[in-house]
């Protein structure tokens, strides 16, 4: 994974995977993956983090009782 942002204008969580020029985009209800010209993955954005993603993954550390640091 080479990096991962927040873009709050538009609520989305972008994870870049490579520098890979994008060929296409396939989307996947709030998933859009972006795939070079070898059909790997570049990108994924993941659209209105804040209301579905972020509220699951934070359930999912609760329910595994997990330590998270702060």
């Amino acid at each position: 994974m080479k990096e991962i942002r927040y873009d709050r204008e538009v609520d989305a969580i972008i994870i870049v995977f490579s520098d890979e020029k994008l060929a296409y985009e396939e989307e996947l209800g709030d998933i859009i993956v972006g795939f070079s010209e070898k059909k790997e993955p570049v990108w994924i954005e993941i659209l209105e983090a804040s209301k579905n993603f972020i509220p699951e993954i934070l359930q999912k550390i609760s329910e595994s009782g997990a330590a998270v640091p702060v």
